[in-house]
């Protein structure tokens, strides 16, 4: 009976999300938001601490929840690596919550966008804990049905057209991602989908269908890309960033581009397995386009002059990263690109919120109005350039340690020149990121000579945000530095998941 508890971090918040909708709270009046509030952060907050107490107590174990014909079942379990995703998820989504609180204070229908928010969680712990193929894409359907909300709710224009070209994109994608859970089912040594470290390919039977399955590869990893922003399915991503940025950074963090770089790793190393992928022609085609994206999307983001598109292709460039990394098929390449799934999490969101938090006090969402404003909103900016500094790759940050990882795993793949190229294009891409993010940076601190009565006004106008939204901000901040410079322990762990599945 115990082992139902491995549900309860997916249905708890589908459930209580779908109440939410339900129950008679009626915007603008300060007791009823009181109690949404606390309702959210309640749910939230029991979620994650039930993720917490699963991955200390029942790591290893699983659960049928029901059988939908044949060897079809919604099958739930917790491996290592399923648990590294559930535990960012659950350590992510309190502090974007209670940065929520205050940034949605003056919007209309919060009682819309919390319940979302909260069943949006339950949907990607459901990802994260999918025991097999079959739990994983309907999770993965179920994720564009309550994000797609989310991405509308601003109800101008611009969201209107950006939720419909979500939806388009998602919709082209899960069909892709279809055909290849029905070839695993297929060509499955078990008769089924479950994840299995090696895959479950029945290895005699597919050299025969080799080809076949190659492309059935391809198109799958096209599939769950489309939510990983792989170039050229990624135009949903930047029209996006018209989202309330709570809902942007969660985009962007862990909800569904994370989600889909994810499924890719599942998808490759769980189900096929990297035996029959390795040297292959599919292996370099996917691994081509990775490097194509990491090119295009920091490319684009030096030419981005509104804020959050640029950090939308920063997001577009970088999650190509953790595809790299997979697109390894060893073990090394598995951990390099769990461990930048890891920490781009928190760069991201991180550099998100200091947006958000900007345009919350100021209005301002382009670059060129940012002069000065390092001076008046000290600590967002801080925070801002502990987020930038890690996105470049610095040492003594985070994102230093995830490149280095992916670049030591390029090395050991020394049978095609491909990888090694990818070094070059992750040194193109750092340089690309230290122009876009610094540009942001230079501008707060060291406004030109010409804006500096502005930049007096505004020392006396502008302030930092209240504690609801500057306390994610360091804590993000502070999580860091401290991968920067303590790191030894995450990577033990990957490499250990790295070796089991590789």
């Amino acid at each position: 009976m115990r082992e139902i508890l491995l549900a309860v971090p997916v249905l708890l918040p589908i459930v209580g999300g779908a109440g939410m909708l339900v129950l008679h709270l009626k915007d603008g009046r300060e007791n009823k938001d009181r109690s949404l509030m606390l309702l959210t952060e309640g749910f939230v907050l029991l979620n994650s601490l039930v993720i917490f107490w699963l991955l200390r107590y029942r790591m290893g174990s699983h659960l049928v929840l029901f059988r939908l014909f044949g060897n079809l079942t919604v099958r739930f379990k917790l491996d290592p690596m399923g648990g590294v995703f559930a535990g960012l998820i659950a350590f992510l989504w309190p502090l974007a919550v209670l940065y929520s609180f205050e940034y949605m204070k003056h919007e209309r229908r919060k009682k819309m966008f919390f319940a979302y928010y909260v069943m949006t969680y339950g949907v990607t712990a459901g990802i994260a804990l999918a025991g097999n193929l079959v739990t994983m894409y309907l999770c993965y359907e179920m994720l564009t049905l309550v994000t797609f909300p989310l991405v509308l709710f601003p109800m101008t224009r611009e969201a209107k057209r950006a939720s419909r070209r979500y939806l388009y994109y998602s919709i082209g994608g899960a069909a892709f991602a279809f055909i290849g859970l029905v070839f695993v089912l297929s060509f499955s040594a078990t008769g089924n989908t479950d994840f299995v470290p090696g895959g479950v390919l029945n290895l005699k039977e597919a050299k025969a269908w080799r080809n076949i399955l190659l492309l059935v590869y391809v198109l799958a990893f096209f599939g769950f890309g489309v939510k990983a922003a792989l170039f050229p399915l990624h135009g949903w991503l930047p029209q996006a960033a018209v989202a309330p940025t709570p809902v942007t950074a969660l985009l962007h963090a862990v909800a569904v581009v994370k989600s889909g770089a994810f499924a890719i790793l599942r998808f490759t190393y769980f189900s096929y397995g990297t035996e029959f992928l390795e040297g292959s022609w599919a292996q370099w085609g996917v691994m081509a386009v990775t490097l194509i994206t990491i090119l295009f999307g920091s490319t684009m983001a030096v030419r981005e002059i509104h804020w959050k598109r640029r950090l939308a292709y920063s997001t577009v460039s970088n999650l190509s990263y953790i595809l790299f990394g997979a697109t390894m098929m060893s073990s090394l390449g598995l951990a390099a690109a769990l461990s930048h799934l890891v920490i781009h999490a928190f760069m991201k969101i991180c550099s998100f919120f200091c947006a958000g938090a900007v345009m919350h006090q100021t209005g301002k969402t382009q670059v060129y109005e940012l002069d000065g404003l390092g001076r008046s909103m000290p600590v967002t900016f801080g925070c801002l350039t502990v987020a930038s500094f890690s996105l470049m790759g610095i040492p003594l940050f985070g994102g230093f340690i995830s490149k280095w990882n992916l670049v030591q795993a390029a090395f050991a793949c020394n049978k095609n020149w491909l990888p090694c190229a990818g070094v070059a294009v992750i040194l193109y891409s750092a340089l690309m990121t230290g122009i876009y993010m610094l540009t942001v940076l230079v501008r707060a601190y060291f406004p030109r000579k010409e804006e500096e009565q502005v930049v007096a006004e505004s020392e006396k106008k502008y302030k930092d945000p209240g504690g609801m939204m500057l306390m994610p901000l360091v804590i993000f901040a502070v999580v860091i530095l401290f991968w920067g410079l303590h790191s030894s322990s995450l990577m033990r762990l990957l490499t250990e998941i790295g070796g089991e599945a590789g």
